[in-house]
């Protein structure tokens, strides 16, 4: 059986054989890659015990762990073997540390199945929450404590405490789904998330007319690029969230169709149906070289900065605690106020589920209130 020092380039390469073939690390005593006659390459690591029992367990699949990888998890096992342990007793505790864990994660997860805004999110969490409280500790060692304390840490962010601890349940889910943890309790289960107050904030039909105006008055004197101030419009008229309107694509444009169909939301692909208003104002859009609607100051990646003149708008329409998102709380509260079902005012938001929309239920029985009270009035 040949000695190799295992390397990625040596393993990208090689060709699928007619039966199994075994290749020796030459920097890690016993560890083997196998490359089956179906092209599987898997790694293993051989050695006796105390008691001179031969022992070759799966470390895991290339492609899932690195060469490193396999070096470090095949090191601390081996490390095991010379204080006289048996490391498969310890139901085969790979010793891998959270933060090294995430690297895999990141690869065949993050990578392959989760959209890049998500993903941004995610590495984001990790760092600043997950990786200080617990990124040095071995995957068998954490608890269901330690993953309290880590969330109790972050009573001043609670949103963003429970953001992360609900992915540190999926971080170690796929620990145990890809086998680097053997136990199938997750330490996450359970544990309480932060009640938190959700923030809908709906602008009343003085502070729409009065954002209406502010807008007018930018765009008249030009205190911002009228790019950004037709944006605003837009999130204002068709209940969009922010990025699905910056980064509006000119082949996801169907005027003559009276939609959007967009190719990636938060929801995935999503149509967004125009009123008139939001039509004549895209219909007039300049045309560029850019892929994008409305390019930032390169002229060809999208706007960039719309926070920043957000918050110089709504000062100055006296709106200092609305939010860009809070346009479409509003969008939908108008909606709802004027009679439209919450499952029509659902579609056109976007939502996956219903659940998503009955936050503005309350509206509705707000506005058939009012229409009882009037027909009550004609029964006195």
């Amino acid at each position: 059986m040949p000695r190799v020092s295992l390397s990625k380039k040596f393993i990208d390469q090689l060709d699928i054989p007619e039966n199994i073939q075994v290749f020796h690390d030459t920097k890690v005593t016993g560890l083997q890659l196998r490359v089956s006659s179906k092209g599987g390459k898997t790694f293993y690591l051989y050695f006796r015990t105390k008691s001179g029992k031969q022992k070759r367990p799966k470390l895991g699949d290339y492609g899932i762990l690195t060469v490193e990888q396999a070096r470090d998890l095949a090191r601390a096992m081996l490390g095991e073997l010379s204080k006289g342990n048996d490391p498969t007793d310890r139901h085969q505790v790979k010793n891998i540390k959270l933060a090294d864990f995430f690297e895999i994660f990141e690869k065949n997860h993050i990578n392959k199945h989760v959209k890049s805004s998500t993903a941004k999110t995610y590495r984001s969490l990790f760092v600043s929450v997950i990786e200080p409280a617990l990124g040095k500790k071995v995957l068998e060692d954490i608890t269901r404590p330690h993953v309290e304390e880590m969330v109790n840490q972050n009573d001043n962010r609670r949103a963003t405490a429970n953001h992360a601890l609900v992915l540190l349940k999926l971080i170690l889910d796929k620990a145990q789904q890809w086998e680097f943890m053997f136990s199938k309790r997750n330490p996450c289960s359970n544990v309480t998330k932060f009640k938190t107050q959700a923030k809908e904030r709906f602008l009343s039909e003085n502070e729409i007319n009065k954002l209406v105006e502010t807008l007018d008055q930018f765009e008249g004197a030009s205190l911002a690029p009228k790019s950004a101030i037709t944006i605003v419009r837009l999130l204002m008229m068709t209940g969009c969230r922010k990025n699905e309107i910056t980064r509006l694509r000119w082949d996801e444009l169907f005027l003559d169709e009276g939609v959007l169909k967009l190719k990636d939301s938060k929801t995935g692909k999503k149509e967004v149906v125009l009123s008139d208003d939001a039509i004549r104002i895209l219909s007039a859009a300049p045309i560029n070289n850019s892929d994008y609607i409305f390019p930032g100051k390169d002229g060809i990646s999208p706007i960039q900065g719309l926070q920043k003149i957000w918050q110089r708008i709504r000062q100055a329409a006296g709106l200092q605690d609305v939010r860009i998102h809070d346009l479409r709380h509003t969008f939908a509260s108008v909606a709802v106020s004027n009679g439209a079902p919450l499952y029509e005012v659902g579609r056109l938001l976007g939502h996956a589920s219903i659940q998503s929309t009955q936050r503005y239920a309350h509206l509705q029985r707000s506005r058939l209130r009012v229409s009882l009270n009037k027909f009550s009035e004609k029964l006195k």
